[in-house]
């Protein structure tokens, strides 16, 4: 069997007569960095059709002698895979990438939704009030680019949308520096708009972001709300501020990705434009759990009124500590909220109880106390009618996907209902 200069068999088409069975595919996955969820939604398809998969460390050297019906890919500036992907191009074994970093060249796709995943985070920050929102990332490609185009767009024109790039201030081999980074970034951080909306890459580097922010000062969400992408439960959720982040839905990715891959062992042509995924929305966390009051003073009386859920001041006091009558906070606050402070104060226990229905198994009464409501069955009914679910059936419903935060636009509707 004679091979090509990657070690590629060139007779895989003359030893297939005819496509080989379904249930006896064998497909080639090269995919970096190596997110579960992306092999969960391959793997998921492999199994319904009774795939063989091998996965090749794609970070020494395309795999030699390989001979399969296809493969999918990521396509970023790894030369291994690109000499990969080009073997068996020209031998008309299918490949799909999975993602679109490199648009130049052309090869069937299944992508997230780039552009969509910006539109919803600049809807997410439009939704807490910001007129200001930041682009965050390490590095610039074709991938975040889109999502920053995404940003603007939805941001819409009367709203500024700053660029920060760290390898556009930092040298490619200080990136990783902590001191460096945190000397580079303070003074643009600081300088910023406040209130402001920050979009990050993913969600370590929103984290990364977090940590700085706290570090010299400023304060989440309050003056910078944070938003990663990708919704890394562990990392977004052990964090001093819980990130909030977009769900990107790699799963489905995959899952989209190794379906379009079977049409083409199946003979089917190459799509004329890649098959995008939608994003999934918002997963709402603290980090963005705000509000953006132009006023000096509501911004006090909602930090008075949060820091301490379970036994915040009372109105009165908090009015009297921001150092205006009861009157003029109830029209700051329907001014600029569009409710009065205990409807506010409510909306807060309520996500407060949703975070700790989803993210733990304590019980609804020591939630509700937690919370701040007065007893458990008025927080159940508080709740119930908010969400459209008793607490414990919402939990059930959250874990198998069947509930989700609801956005604010949500919130807002069922406030004024």
């Amino acid at each position: 069997m004679k091979r090509d200069e990657n070690g590629i068999a060139t007779t895989a088409s003359e030893s297939r007569p005819g496509v080989r069975p379904t249930s006896h595919r064998h497909v080639m996955l090269m995919i970096d960095p190596p997110i579960p969820a992306r092999f969960d939604g391959i793997g998921r398809f492999a199994r319904e059709h009774g795939w063989r998969l091998t996965l090749a460390n794609r970070l020494v050297r395309a795999p030699r002698g390989w001979s399969g019906d296809g493969a999918i890919v990521t396509l970023r500036d790894d030369p291994a895979v690109l000499r990969f992907a080009e073997g068996l191009t020209r031998q008309g074994i299918p490949v799909v990438d999975i993602t679109y970093h490199r648009p130049e060249i052309s090869i069937p796709r299944a992508i997230p939704d780039y552009r969509g995943a910006g539109l919803v985070a600049a809807r997410h920050f439009l939704d807490i009030g910001l007129k200001h929102a930041v682009w965050f990332s390490t590095s610039w490609s074709n991938v975040q680019r889109l999502f920053h185009e995404g940003l603007v767009a939805g941001m819409g024109e009367r709203c500024e949308v700053a660029r920060f790039v760290l390898s556009e201030i930092l040298p490619r081999s200080r990136l990783d520096d902590p001191d460096r980074f945190a000397a580079a970034l303070a003074p643009h951080l600081l300088a910023l708009p406040k209130p402001v909306g920050l979009l990050a890459y993913n969600d370590e580097e929103a984290a990364r972001i977090s940590a700085l922010c706290l570090d010299i000062g400023i304060q989440i969400p309050e003056e910078i709300a944070i938003l990663g992408i990708g919704n890394d439960t562990f990392l977004c959720e052990n964090q001093t501020v819980p990130i909030s982040s977009v769900i990107d839905d790699l799963e489905r990715n995959g899952y989209e990705g190794a379906a379009l891959l079977a049409r083409l062992m199946d003979g089917a042509p190459a799509p004329d434009a890649p098959v995008v995924v939608p994003c999934g929305g918002v997963r709402a966390r603290r980090s963005t759990d705000t509000f953006a009051a132009e006023s000096p003073i509501l911004r006090e009386a909602i930090q008075l009124l949060t820091e301490r859920l379970d036994n915040p001041p009372s109105i009165n006091r908090i009015a009297q500590l921001v150092g205006v009558s009861r009157a003029t906070l109830d029209r700051l606050f329907l001014r600029e909220l569009g409710r009065p402070p205990h409807a506010e104060l409510l909306r807060r226990r309520l996500a407060q109880a949703r975070e700790l229905l989803r993210d733990t198994d304590l019980p609804a009464a020591d939630i509700s106390t937690r919370c701040g409501f007065c007893n458990p069955g008025w927080f159940s009914a508080a709740f119930a009618k908010a969400e459209g679910l008793p607490p414990l059936k919402w939990r059930t419903a959250s874990r198998i996907g069947n509930a989700s935060v609801p956005n604010h636009d949500e919130r807002r509707e069922k406030n004024r209902g």
